[in-house]
């Protein structure tokens, strides 16, 4: 069995390291404390940050806290200043601390806007509570800013659609049963921008423009082996002009690639995360493995898609926020002293005692839930401090 740092350290093992890691773990207690009774801010956190164009709210509040979801706990509105809970370029926020309390305060054009902590505040869940900083934008001819830009949103959106606009995931069955292109008139067998294609399936009412899609690789379930979906190549749009039954005749509307036969046509989903909230945990525990990062990579980061293989069947909702833990490491001990039984265990593959040391994994950022099926889901990357890899695990933070 693997030994921890404390059991190795308590063993008297590790000479030249332990004052070192004694102080390493306190530290840590102490910090796991901290946590537990007051709002951690990041220990890099500036004094003060000036808004830019393109900024989102989570990325401000990664820039103050440990844990930038509890963001709302730390903002309350102030009326004294026109629209103080949308947060706009050009706006600085500053730190400070009131009986020990992280204070953020808001300056704008001049004036300063305390937006305290406190127990009152109410934090968001993905489908109920809206984030305090981001709203619908009322109209107020008298303020000049607002007329010339735009508040900034809570998550990179842009992000999101940047990904779905080129593939997504479904479901091996969906796709199997999806309608089809048939071919049309002149015998070609690829299509582009306003060619009329004969196609063939159960359409859905009320529906007339679809997705062309090709089927990519299968995700397959790390942990059980079993298939999660299919990767969902978008190749264009159509849209039905006609219809007898299941047969209809279909003009290309879009192609980024040559539509072909046996395309699929596939009813585009409406992305069911509200741009207005602000991510937050889900209240229980989530242990995904990683199936695959920003379109088959090895590793990745800020921004990338990631496919988990969890999803609604546990509970995941678009909106809920986790955090990508690196795996921990066994690191056999060489240089200690050993007997010839441990030598013969280590040849033989065996378990050597307290020779294992187990070396706990870091975090490597966390990632928004965008996406949900019933076995997989869809996640952003909203911040790294590190490469992200497959064998990495996606946990409740």
């Amino acid at each position: 069995m693997a030994m921890n740092f404390m059991n190795w350290l308590q063993s008297g093992r590790g000479t030249g390291s332990k004052a070192v890691l004694l102080t390493l773990c306190a530290s840590l207690v102490w910090l796991g404390v901290q946590a537990a009774e007051a709002i951690a801010v990041r220990p890099d956190s500036p004094q003060n940050y000036t808004v830019q164009q393109g900024d989102t709210l989570w990325g401000i509040a990664a820039r103050f806290l440990e844990q930038p979801w509890l963001w709302p706990q730390v903002w309350q509105i102030n009326p004294q200043i026109q629209n103080p809970d949308l947060i706009y370029p050009g706006d600085t926020i500053s730190l400070s601390y009131q009986d020990g309390q992280p204070v953020l305060t808001l300056n704008r054009d001049g004036q300063s806007v305390p937006v305290t902590g406190g127990s009152t505040a109410v934090v968001s869940t993905p489908n109920t509570t809206p984030v305090t900083g981001i709203r619908t934008e009322r109209r107020s001819p008298e303020v000049r800013r607002e007329s010339l830009l735009s508040p900034i949103p809570a998550i990179p959106l842009d992000k999101i659609d940047a990904f779905l606009s080129k593939t997504t995931v479904v479901d091996a069955d969906t796709y199997k049963n999806a309608p089809y292109l048939l071919g049309e008139r002149d015998g070609r067998t690829l299509y582009g921008t306003g060619d009329e294609v004969l196609a063939r399936g159960n359409w859905q009412s009320n529906l007339v423009t679809y997705d062309i899609v090709r089927q990519g690789r299968e995700f397959i379930d790390p942990d059980t082996r079993d298939v999660l979906g299919v990767e969902s190549l978008l190749i264009g749009t159509a849209t039905i002009t006609s219809y007898n039954g299941d047969k209809a005749i279909m003009k290309v509307n879009s192609a980024e690639l040559e539509a072909r036969i046996g395309d699929r046509l596939i009813a585009r989903e409406a992305l069911a995360i509200d741009p207005s909230y602000l991510p937050q945990p889900p209240p229980f525990k989530v242990d995904a493995a990683i199936v695959n990062i920003g379109g088959g990579h090895d590793i990745g980061g800020q921004y990338d898609t990631l496919v988990l293989n969890k999803g609604s069947g546990i509970g995941l909702q678009p909106g809920h926020v986790l955090l990508v833990r690196k795996p921990d490491v066994i690191i056999d001990d060489r240089v200690g002293k050993r007997g010839f039984m441990q030598g013969v265990r280590r040849v033989l593959g065996l378990a050597t005692g307290d020779r294992q040391i187990e070396f706990p994994g870091e975090n490597a950022g966390n990632v928004l839930i965008y996406r949900v099926y019933e076995h997989a889901s869809l996640a952003l990357v909203l911040d790294s401090s590190q490469s992200i890899s497959i064998k990495d695990r996606a946990i409740t933070p």
